[in-house]
């Protein structure tokens, strides 16, 4: 498990999975941006307005405070689906936000 960053005066969650040189983001949702190499191999997610997005996967209003305290687990659990893991330490709570990564063939 890994501490995340979390910037509260923007309200963005950075997840880093390695220190490959980014190449393209991706933007799955309006709030979730997942970071690329050239190559395909997902680096890094980012959850804009995460406060409200964490507050949705554990079905009740998470504070900024708490998103702080938020441990991560990241799994690749196929090819192409990868599967964040939030465990809140404060109220002993597992959340898990599932998404599939399409690499297009036209992005080079």
């Amino acid at each position: 498990m890994k501490i995340i960053d979390y910037d509260a005066e923007c309200d963005a969650i950075t997840l880093d999975l390695g220190s490959n040189k980014i190449h393209r983001t991706l933007e799955l949702t309006e709030h979730i941006l997942v970071d690329i190499t050239n190559n395909g191999t997902v680096v890094g997610f980012e959850i804009l307005s995460a406060s409200e997005q964490i507050s949705k996967i554990f079905n009740r209003t998470v504070s900024k405070a708490e998103i702080k305290q938020l441990l991560c687990e990241i799994k690749k659990e196929t090819d192409n689906e990868y599967l964040i893991q939030f465990n809140s330490p404060e109220k002993n709570e597992v959340a898990n936000l599932l998404f599939p990564v399409y690499r297009s063939p036209l992005i080079s």
